[in-house]
């Protein structure tokens, strides 16, 4: 490697020279010390000198370890740490379960009506919807059903990926449930509910950093599940506004499709519910269909190009279907329109 000197006035570097090896530190000299301990050590010594105490070189270790372990202290937790529970007897009891919902598992099975109870008065309580909208049905759609498949690849996590209820029990009673989906390369939060009896415990927040908590532990047996997503961010609603609360957190641009800071976002939003989040304007989506014939289609139970499919409907071309496909190329991307169907009727 070579090193550039920058001189001024015409002041010729001194060039560079090689030290000779040597014979390693001195070890009849004591080991070397950082400044900042040193420091500490004179100014107590002088302390002792002006109350008149002497202490012995044993108490002196004592009190460097004191001091040492008081600077440990002084150090932030971790988040694994904040949500640890002290050692002794504890006056309750918090136990998390992550249950498999789709396919439903025994576990998941087995709490379904308390979980089914918890979301009802959630929703009555929280969001005011009348009695007869939150069914069993209708929370077995909205919650428990998905179309993602159960898979346990080698490289994944224990558990595997999949649609999960992170379920929270206080005492042997259900408390809340965050629904989540744990993905190759993210946690997915998708839904959180609780028991509107225990909303002064602020349950949002907590699952929240449990569910970040929980994305770093999967991070540790699958190295590319690295990222918390919490869904959609809007930033006018005052109940989705905790969202922005969790650093770092990013926004997705909605016209260039790339994650922004989300401290960079807040004063466009501030001024524009809407608003392209990057500010590079030269930033085009890398993703975006430059061609809607490629788009892959559905029609007739076959699927085929766009092209195909407008050549084979040419006497009744609609122009209001291109627009369409227009559309729908541009939410999904490149990459989503070849993999896969938009289903044509």
């Amino acid at each position: 490697d070579t090193t550039k000197l920058s001189t001024a006035g015409g002041a010729t570097p001194t060039p560079h020279r090689t030290p000779k090896p040597g014979e390693g530190p001195d070890t009849n000299r004591p080991p070397c010390r950082k400044a900042k301990e040193i420091r500490r050590e004179r100014k107590l010594q002088k302390t002792q000198h002006k109350a008149g105490v002497t202490v012995c070189p044993e108490a002196q270790s004592d009190v460097k370890s004191v001091l040492s372990e008081k600077s440990k202290a002084n150090q932030p937790k971790s988040l694994e740490e904040f949500l640890s529970y002290p050692a002794g007897e504890l006056k309750h009891r918090l136990e998390v379960r992550l249950v498999r919902s789709s396919p439903a598992s025994p576990e998941f099975t087995a709490t379904f009506q308390e979980s089914y109870q918890v979301y009802r008065q959630y929703q009555l309580t929280i969001h005011k919807d009348p009695p007869d909208k939150p069914s069993s049905k209708q929370f077995q759609r909205f919650l428990c059903n998905s179309p993602l498949q159960e898979e346990y690849p080698p490289d994944g996590p224990d558990c595997g990926y999949g649609s999960f209820h992170q379920q929270y029990w206080l005492d042997g009673k259900l408390l809340a449930v965050g629904v989540i989906d744990i993905l190759p390369y993210c946690v997915s939060s998708v839904y959180f509910y609780y028991d509107p009896d225990y909303s002064f415990l602020s349950l949002g927040v907590y699952s929240a950093l449990r569910e970040i908590a929980f994305t770093r532990e999967l991070h540790e047996k699958a190295a590319n599940l690295s990222y918390y997503y919490m869904g959609f961010f809007i930033y006018s609603c005052p109940k989705m506004r905790y969202k922005g609360q969790y650093k770092p957190s990013d926004l997705l641009c909605p016209e260039t499709y790339a994650w922004i800071p989300i401290e960079q976002c807040r004063p466009k939003l501030e001024h524009s519910k809407y608003s392209r989040l990057n500010s590079d304007q030269n930033t085009v989506d890398e993703n975006a269909v430059s061609d809607i014939n490629n788009v892959h289609v559905l029609y007739k139970n076959r699927a085929m190009l766009y092209s195909m499919y407008t050549y084979r409907r040419l006497a009744f071309r609609d122009s209001d279907e291109d627009e369409l496909v227009k559309e729908y190329a541009g939410l999904v991307g490149k990459t989503c329109a070849q993999k896969m169907l938009l289903y044509m009727r």
